[in-house]
């Protein structure tokens, strides 16, 4: 990987460790690259986890 393909998709910065996992909480940002920091995606889906509550978190889980 050279540092022109490792561009976070969540933050923008070089250095991005993971493909981002394929499977996102309601208003988790689509990182919109191939790659992650994986502290940047653990961040995100903390955000949107904390947001999603109520009957929309019970049909998201019972999807997942």
């Amino acid at each position: 990987m050279n540092e022109e393909e490792d561009i976070c998709g969540l933050c923008g910065l070089p250095g991005a460790d993971k493909i981002p996992h394929p499977i996102r909480w309601p208003d988790e940002q689509n990182p919109g690259t191939p790659y992650v920091h994986a502290e940047c995606e653990r961040e995100e889906c903390a955000r949107a986890s904390n947001l999603c509550k109520g009957e929309a978190r019970r049909k998201f889980l019972a999807w997942c």
